[in-house]
């Protein structure tokens, strides 16, 4: 959903009929010898207050201040609603190499990344991910990537994967965002592979401001007693897409 924010002064205006006559009135005016104001109202004064109980922004003087929200279009009315605007998007991930150590056939290895992302007031996000290629020695010694217990998990389709005997490379992602993505810790998708012609997939959103939220990446990898002994490896990329 796309929200479209406005920092806006209400302005009224209006006139009255005397003796037959109509004289328009001016809610405030203001001049001097180098401008003019004629405006329906003027903000008093504005700003933040907090003690050790409470925080507070204010503007006082506007005219029905507050937010209001219709089909998507979000008004925010006050000179408060600035500071909103302040808030920066940001996305860091901990650590940039996951190292699976020496794999064991049958026993799944795993490791995670944490993710943490900020976005500005009224703007959801959506965080996508892809791989270069399947871990790899060469094109042709490869740790497939996974199907799940039950050969259907896709890219954009996550299933439970807790056999000891299905074999290949996944991840599962878990935080507040991801819950439309994937049912529990049990339920796996493998990257979507660019090498494949794939296009990255959505791993989690959300459609409102968050501050500092945390996802985590949980990676597995399980090979079998064939697998082909090597450094196997690939790059795994995370774009932030702030929602506007």
């Amino acid at each position: 959903m796309k929200l479209k924010h406005f920092l806006i002064f209400l302005v009224s205006g209006f006139s009255f009929l005397v003796s037959g006559f109509i004289f328009p009135v001016n809610a405030q005016h203001f001049s001097s010898s180098s401008y003019i104001i004629d405006w329906g109202n003027f903000n008093i004064t504005s700003g933040r207050k907090s003690s050790t109980n409470y925080q507070l922004t204010d503007t006082v003087g506007q005219n029905a201040p507050g937010i209001s929200e219709k089909n998507g279009i979000k008004i925010k009315s006050g000179f408060q609603y600035i500071y909103d605007t302040f808030t920066e998007l940001s996305f860091t991930i901990d650590k940039l190499n996951i190292d699976f150590g020496s794999l064991t056939p049958g026993l799944g290895s795993t490791d995670t990344n944490l993710l943490t992302v900020t976005t500005p007031s009224g703007h959801g996000y959506q965080i996508m991910a892809s791989e270069n290629h399947p871990l790899w020695i060469n094109p042709n010694l490869t740790i497939p990537n996974t199907s799940c217990d039950s050969d259907d998990c896709t890219p954009t389709y996550s299933s439970p994967w807790t056999s000891a005997d299905k074999y290949g490379f996944g991840f599962n992602v878990t935080g507040v965002g991801a819950s439309s993505y994937f049912l529990d810790s049990t339920h796996f998708r493998p990257f979507a592979d660019l090498s494949d012609n794939q296009l990255p997939v959505i791993v989690a959103s959300e459609n409102v401001p968050v501050k500092e939220r945390l996802t985590t990446i949980n990676y597995r990898v399980l090979i079998s007693s064939l697998q082909a002994a090597g450094d196997y490896q690939n790059y795994i990329t995370y774009t932030l897409v702030p929602k506007y």
